[in-house]
C-alpha cells in the first residue's frame, strides 16, 4: 500500500478521469501493478485505488499547472468526500501516526510502501 496526496480536488478529478497519477520527480520507480493506492484529497477526501502500469515519462498535458511528466497509472474503486472523506482520512492520519510516528507525513511525501502491520489496520477501515 502507498499513499499519494493530491491538494485539489480538480488535480485528483483530472488524474482518475485519466487513470493517471503525475508528480515532477520519479517517485514511482518501485511502485508495483496490483500495490494498493490510497489517495489524500485535501482535507476531505480519500480515494481508495490499485496501481494498474509501471511509471512512464509522457509529455502529454493533462493538468493545467504542470507537466508533471513522471507518471503512474491507477484505477479507483471508491472515492470518499465531505464527512466521510474527512472522518477517513483522519482515521487513516492516527493509525500513521500511532504506528510510525510524528514523521509518518515522510511515508506520504516519498511514496514510501506503507509498513504491514499499518497497512492491516488501514485495511480493516477501508
Amino acid at each position: 500500500m502507498r499513499i499519494a496526496k493530491s491538494r485539489s480536488w480538480e488535480a485528483f478529478r483530472t488524474g482518475k478521469e485519466h487513470g493517471v497519477w503525475g508528480c515532477n520527480r520519479k517517485r514511482y520507480g518501485n511502485w508495483k501493478p496490483g500495490e494498493r493506492l490510497v489517495f489524500f484529497i485535501e482535507n476531505n477526501g480519500v480515494a481508495i485505488c490499485e496501481i494498474t502500469g509501471e511509471q512512464f515519462q509522457s509529455d502529454e498535458i493533462i493538468w493545467e499547472d504542470n507537466l508533471f511528466p513522471n507518471r503512474i497509472k491507477f484505477s479507483c474503486s471508491n472515492v470518499l468526500e465531505g464527512k466521510s472523506g474527512a472522518e477517513l482520512q483522519a482515521s487513516i492520519k492516527k493509525i500513521l501516526r500511532e504506528g510510525y510516528g510524528p514523521t509518518y507525513g515522510t511515508l506520504i511525501l516519498f511514496g514510501t510502501k506503507i509498513p504491514e502491520e499499518l497497512e492491516k489496520k488501514i485495511e480493516e477501515l477501508i
